[in-house]
């Protein structure tokens, strides 16, 4: 009879262990793609003078319609409301772009960035969430 509770513990133990690196692997994924779309922004619009041009709107919607599909995996996997920073940020961007303010759209750029990066440090699957 003990047997069956150590291989009951077992299982349990390898299915805890697949969904903490299944949330890993989805929640890495989805801000490091984000991260490095920014990052192709960044450099698209190191030598531009304006953001009145059809591929940085492009690029912005792109963007917006990447992280609009992660947040609406990561929803499941994390709180919502500690990555809502990254969707207010994405509208600004775009309300940048209508302005035509460069400093402010790369500020806003930044700090997608810096949430994309930051998240990825406390998110996702260590050994304190398995046990």
């Amino acid at each position: 009879m003990k047997v069956f509770h150590y291989i009951n513990f077992f299982l349990i133990f390898v299915l805890l262990v697949a969904i903490c690196v299944v949330e890993e692997v989805l929640v890495s994924s989805s801000l490091s793609n984000i991260q490095d779309s920014c990052y192709q922004i960044e450099n698209y619009i190191s030598d531009k003078d304006s953001l009145k041009e059809s591929e940085i709107v492009l690029m912005v919607d792109n963007l917006e319609f990447d992280w609009t599909e992660d947040e609406s995996k990561l929803c499941y996997l994390v709180n919502h409301i500690s990555i809502k920073e990254i969707s207010y940020e994405i509208s600004h961007l775009k309300s940048y772009i209508a302005s035509d303010d460069i400093d402010a759209f790369k500020m806003s750029l930044d700090s997608i960035k810096m949430y994309c990066h930051s998240y990825l440090h406390f998110m996702g699957a260590n050994v304190h969430n398995i046990l």
